[in-house]
């Protein structure tokens, strides 16, 4: 069903502002402010693609802004609702390093959870800063995609080596950026042989243990004999915990494994983690809220297996599966 856009204002963004993808710049689809939201106006209604746009509407609470199909004028209109997110490019003269770090880590795995998709391409995401947003009270990164035939890159290492120039050009032109971790988070983000999981791990894996929920959560042994690893995707702060136990539970009580206290939606005893011969299973303990799996819901008190890159739920805060 289509829709009649609401009043966008007929102010198009200014040249400064917009994000200046190939489409734009080619006069395919125009850009236009709609208040805390913004429009993309379609040039050939052709170039909408319906199969992309039904997939991109069933990604409940994923990494997307929120997208809906209207008219404009007769032409097919995608209304973005970015809410209450901020754009990255306007939070970049209020953060500092640590803040910026968190942010990268959940671009990254935004970005990967894209690539494991299976339906969707990173060469339909607007790369630009102005058009990466990101929740300001949780840093959890919402990524804008075109469901178009006409793609913005040409491949996904077009748009790989797009977010790590423009990153590293970030990082060398920000005062709040010059520290010693941020330059070296540039040479890794310039180094070809890692790709987006080897950087998401790399960078995760440097958190220092810290105490009272944030950081890394360890269980009672060394964290260098672990293989797998639970990453936040949209905490306050940055925060992994590590699962070295055969058998290791998981909740917002202190006498769990892994104690996870920025979410109170998380169960006192939530799941448990399982392990053998290098295997990882996921079991939902009658939590109030729920656990899943890439946003299947588990049944409870059944164990589910883990694989490398999963994204797990538990009741509204994501993790990233990470299994050396």
């Amino acid at each position: 069903m289509n829709f009649h856009s609401p009043n966008c204002g007929k102010g198009f963004l200014a040249e400064g502002l917009c994000s200046m993808n190939s489409l734009t710049t080619n006069g395919k689809l125009t850009e236009m402010e709609c208040g805390a939201n913004f429009a993309v106006i379609l040039k050939d209604n052709a170039f909408f693609l319906p199969t992309e746009y039904k997939v991109l509407q069933s990604q409940k609470d994923g990494c997307f802004v929120k997208c809906m199909r209207m008219l404009y004028n007769g032409k097919t209109e995608l209304y973005y609702f970015a809410g209450e997110l901020k754009s990255l490019s306007s939070l970049l003269s209020t953060i500092d390093a640590e803040r910026f770090l968190t942010v990268l880590c959940n671009l990254l795995g935004a970005i990967i959870n894209v690539q494991s998709n299976g339906f969707l391409t990173c060469r339909n995401i607007d790369a630009s800063f102005e058009r990466i947003y990101i929740d300001p009270n949780t840093y959890k990164v919402n990524l804008v995609y075109l469901p178009l035939k006409e793609n913005l890159f040409d491949d996904d290492t077009a748009f790989e080596n797009e977010i790590r120039t423009s990153l590293v050009k970030l990082i060398a032109g920000l005062a709040a950026l010059s520290t010693p971790k941020m330059m070296q988070v540039s040479a890794d983000l310039q180094n070809g042989s890692l790709n987006m999981e080897n950087l998401y791990a790399k960078l995760s894996g440097k958190v220092a243990p810290v105490q009272n929920g944030s950081g890394t959560q360890q269980g009672n042994s060394a964290a260098s004999g672990c293989r797998l690893k639970f990453v936040a995707m949209n905490a306050p702060a940055r925060f992994e915990i590590v699962v070295n136990k055969s058998v290791f539970m998981i909740g917002k009580k202190d006498t769990n494994d892994g104690v996870i206290t920025f979410n109170k939606m998380i169960s006192r005893v939530h799941c448990k983690i399982t392990s053998s011969r290098g295997q990882y299973w996921i079991t939902d303990l009658q939590s109030s809220n729920g656990t899943f799996i890439n946003h299947a819901r588990l049944q409870p008190n059944q164990p589910y297996e883990l694989k490398n890159g999963d994204i797990v739920r538990l009741a509204n805060s994501d993790f990233q599966a990470v299994i050396d």
